[in-house]
């Protein structure tokens, strides 16, 4: 069986999935769709996709198209998603989610009352091979019960490698009111990264969000307002007890980039970047414990990113073949829960969630 892929949008989709795809056996891309079509085409020449669309709902319904992967900007995820699910497609949507818990819960009834179909959300650290390990660590009992979680990422790099900073060109990236900012590009993978490792909900939050540069230039040498959040920070209670905290920084200069520690009764777990692992007992020393990743400097670009997303569409494709999944891929109804969180941190107060 080949499952047949289209993509909706034509930016991560061409950097990342696209290319991915060479590493995923029994997948096909058979369609591209963007609002902007000279780019839809240009993605279907660079890669030989016979169908093109400028509307995300005409490929959903594309009787070529067996996967609809959502990758275009988060306001039109729900609108995208519901439209292939409707259609009888599974998706793969990424993140975040949508852009508030509202859209996203219209997104799991869609799912939900839709059994046949697989629905995820593309929420990749689950498949990372440290973040996979910590998760394995954490519940065999490797640091006691845990206790609390720090999260955080500064500077946070654009696709050259450099600090984004106050320099980068003025994106959808930048605007709020389409889904833009740091806390979901990334707040929501870590936040997800809290339910996984603990196994348990969030169930306080407070938080906040701030916009350092409020004015950046686009491509065309024009300056535009900034309405999206290029900071963070906020503190998670989680149901099991255990408390997290992250901080996220697209403007910092300088910094130890990903770092997450995991502190239990008995130990720590230490991740460094994006390929270090540590593990620690109370009163002992880190012992570097990483686990090797099969597709280092394959997948393009090399980062924690494109090869987890590989791994998540492997599996996804497997279970679209009748198997079981290999990993504990992220449902529609896990991308809501990361979505109420999200809501609440952008609201500046805290909040408890039942």
């Amino acid at each position: 069986m080949t499952v047949r892929i289209g993509f909706i949008g034509s930016g991560f989709a061409r950097r990342v999935q696209l290319p991915g795809l060479a590493f995923v056996p029994g997948a096909r891309a058979t369609a591209i769709a963007s609002g902007h079509r000279a780019n839809a085409e240009a993605v279907a020449r660079e890669f030989g996709l016979p169908q093109v669309f400028d509307d995300g709902v005409e490929l959903a319904r594309s009787a070529d198209v067996d996967l609809v992967v959502v990758s275009s900007t988060p306001d039109s995820h729900a609108r995208y998603a519901i439209a292939a699910l409707e259609a009888g497609k599974h998706v793969l949507c990424e993140k975040p989610m949508a852009l508030d818990a509202y859209d996203a819960a219209q997104m799991v009834a869609a799912a939900e009352t839709r059994p046949g179909r697989v629905a995820w959300v593309d929420h990749e650290l689950r498949y990372e091979p440290n973040r996979r390990r910590a998760r394995e660590l954490i519940a065999g009992g490797a640091i006691g019960p845990v206790r609390h979680i720090e999260l955080s990422l500064k500077p946070y790099l654009r696709g050259d490698g450099r600090p984004q900073a106050s320099d980068a060109p003025w994106t959808w990236w930048f605007d709020g009111g389409r889904g833009g900012g740091i806390l979901g590009a990334v707040g929501s993978h870590l936040i997800d990264l809290c339910r996984f490792w603990t196994g348990s909900e969030v169930a306080y939050v407070a938080g906040l969000v701030e916009t350092f540069v409020t004015e950046r230039t686009d491509e065309n040498r024009v300056k535009r307002p900034v309405t999206a959040d290029d900071f963070t920070s906020s503190v998670l209670r989680m149901a099991s007890g255990a408390v997290a905290t992250i901080t996220l920084s697209s403007v910092a200069h300088h910094g130890p980039g990903h770092l997450a520690q995991v502190t239990g009764s008995d130990g720590t777990l230490l991740l460094t970047g994006e390929t270090k692992l540590e593990l620690g007992k109370a009163g002992g020393p880190l012992e570097d414990v990483s686990v090797p990743d099969d597709l280092w400097e394959k997948a393009k670009p090399n980062n924690m990113w494109a090869r987890s997303f590989v791994r998540v569409l492997r599996d996804m494709v497997r279970v679209i073949g009748g198997a079981a999944p290999e990993g504990e891929p992220a449902s529609f109804r896990d991308g809501w829960q990361v979505q109420r969180v999200l809501d609440a941190v952008r609201g500046g107060r805290g909040v408890r969630l039942d």
